[in-house]
């Protein structure tokens, strides 16, 4: 998946992947990473998701990626947030309280920019990638992990000749062999989902399954 097709889709406002609504699995799941104020949440490409907002009303603070200059923009216009902008060589850095976005490709950042990472929240970062990418991000990923980081990672299965992605449908088995050589792996959540959302209706799907996981270094 090229860079192009997302700035692309925020260029033109396709962004139907943008809940209005904190995610219900992290709700629900967020205590499974046993965190305390002021620990650490990275959330790679994490657009302008709202599950942010959400993590930073918790007392934890939010260290985020996103290609798009505009998605980051938009996240601290929409929640009337004061930002500091920061331009350095390879990337646009936005600071407020308890929030740190960076606007870059995440295979720019490495562990001396991010600093250490309590947590992992990825609702839409694996599943947005093609499987040609998804080997490369998983590595990267652990590469900027402390030993006692956690994962919360939540992904979609569906068949996948019904609708092209993304998001991708990505299984059990994925998972198991792409994190599985790093980490212990907990399947919390396995449901059918009930109300499949309009933008992915239109574009074919009928029925998929919503599985959370918690992943913790071996």
């Amino acid at each position: 998946m090229e860079n192009s097709y997302w700035h692309q889709k925020w260029n033109a406002h396709e962004i139907g992947f943008n809940q209005l609504q904190p995610n219900q699995l992290l709700q629900r799941y967020c205590h499974t990473l046993n965190l305390q104020p002021g620990d650490r949440v990275f959330v790679p490409l994490c657009g302008k998701s709202i599950d942010m907002l959400w993590l930073i009303q918790q007392g934890y603070h939010v260290i985020g990626v996103e290609l798009s200059l505009m998605a980051c923009e938009s996240f601290f216009s929409d929640y009337n947030l004061p930002v500091k902008t920061i331009q350095t060589e390879s990337h646009t850095i936005f600071q407020s309280e308890n929030i740190t976005l960076y606007a870059s490709d995440f295979f720019q950042l490495n562990k001396a920019l991010i600093g250490d990472i309590t947590a992992v929240y990825d609702r839409a970062a694996l599943i947005a990638l093609p499987a040609t990418l998804r080997r490369r991000y998983v590595d990267y990923l652990i590469s900027l992990l402390c030993p006692s980081t956690k994962i919360l990672l939540i992904t979609t299965v569906y068949n996948q000749s019904e609708m092209p992605g993304p998001p991708f449908s990505v299984d059990r088995n994925e998972i198991e062999t792409l994190y599985g050589t790093y980490l212990h792996i907990d399947l919390l959540y396995d449901n059918p989902i009930q109300k499949i959302p309009e933008h992915l209706r239109k574009r074919g799907l009928s029925d998929a399954t919503e599985h959370a996981f918690l992943l913790a270094l071996k």
